[in-house]
């Protein structure tokens, strides 16, 4: 086993039946060519039964091999076999065990300007396999004069942000920029019901049952059953919505109120990038009233606030996002963001908001 994955000896399993069907099929060919069937009934009724037997077994391989070896994506739970197989492929963890191919100094190189990007698995750059192509990389590549980090980790909502931030501050980090990248879905850490979903749907993936755990053709297919079905699944996003509203959002205000406190202490200014929904773009998307109390509070506030809906409005959904399975967005998406962001950090007065001891290290030597 490898990262909770099932063994390549467990392969041999869905091998074996599309091959003893094969077998018998033949020798009953074998038989009914001898006569040994005198009766027509019972050797249709055999002949059928171990056809649908051979094809059946044959197919099921198929789909085995497909989702086995060769299919290279993910969900947007994370709870498929071939979802976590990616990762194993793919997510290379750094120094500071956040995903980058380079590792991060905790101080602030003299005369250059640090972009620290905080964020979840929009920021990570889940499902996005080429790491170089997800907007952090995007942005560091088009902006050498920026030391850009990526801080980020698949879940995180707004209460593990401000504990990255503390965390790394408690072992020397220096802040000077710090973009905090914002999914509408950060709120879910206030919505005890989602929380107890999550942890049902984490606990039913480590237990699926034999075929699930051991098939990745089954694992998916009962995975995307389960997402079908699930009321708290298919419900994610209108109570993310109704979040939105109320006692919820108050409470929010105020943990975003808190991190920017935090920034400021510890030495940076932050500034704030907004991802929509990306799998709702279009005339009706039912997040817009989310996006201007977020906007207004972030003026309010006095940080400056890029919101992506304007960049994603002229996308459909299925142009920005990774599958109908995961609505994280893709290759594109990561390069319309990374285009607006660099824009955005560009156009920021490099010294507003900065402490005095910040502003000194970015003097020139």
């Amino acid at each position: 086993m490898t990262a909770g994955l099932p063994s390549e000896w467990s392969f041999l399993f869905f091998l074996a039946p599309p091959v003893v069907a094969g077998f018998l099929l033949w020798r009953f060919a074998r038989a009914v060519r001898a006569g040994r069937f005198a009766r027509r009934w019972p050797r249709v009724l055999a002949g059928n039964f171990l056809v649908f037997l051979f094809l059946g077994a044959t197919a099921f391989l198929g789909g085995e091999i497909w989702f086995r070896y060769f299919y290279d994506g993910t969900d947007a739970f994370n709870s498929s076999l071939a979802s976590r197989r990616w990762f194993v492929r793919h997510y290379q963890r750094n120094n500071l065990h956040v995903r980058d191919n380079i590792a991060y100094e905790l101080r602030l190189a003299p005369g250059r300007r640090r972009i620290s990007f905080v964020g979840d698995s929009f920021t990570a750059g889940h499902g996005v396999g080429d790491m170089e192509k997800r907007f952090g990389n995007l942005v560091r590549r088009a902006a050498p004069e920026f030391e850009v980090h990526v801080l980020a980790h698949p879940g995180f909502d707004t209460v593990l942000e401000t504990g990255l931030i503390q965390l790394l501050a408690s072992i020397g980090y220096e802040f000077d920029t710090v973009v905090l990248v914002y999914c509408l879905n950060d709120i879910g850490d206030l919505l005890p019901e989602w929380q107890r979903t999550l942890e049902r749907l984490n606990s039913e993936a480590q237990s699926p049952g034999w075929l699930a755990a051991h098939s990745y053709f089954a694992n998916t297919l009962y995975y995307r059953w389960q997402a079908r079905r699930d009321p708290a699944v298919r419900n994610y996003f209108d109570d993310m919505k109704e979040a939105y509203r109320g006692a919820t959002w108050a409470e929010q205000r105020e943990l975003l109120a808190s991190l920017r406190k935090l920034v400021s202490d510890k030495g940076g200014r932050l500034a704030v990038v907004s991802f929509p929904f990306l799998h709702a773009l279009g005339p009706e998307y039912p997040w817009r009233f989310a996006h201007e109390q977020l906007d207004a509070f972030w003026r309010e506030q006095g940080v400056p606030h890029l919101d992506l809906l304007p960049v994603f409005a002229s996308q459909s959904p299925a142009s920005v996002t990774l599958n109908r399975w995961d609505s994280h967005p893709n290759e594109l998406a990561h390069a319309l963001a990374a285009e607006a962001i660099l824009k955005f950090l560009r156009e920021l007065p490099p010294d507003t908001g900065r402490s005095p001891t910040n502003t000194a290290r970015h003097a020139s030597p």
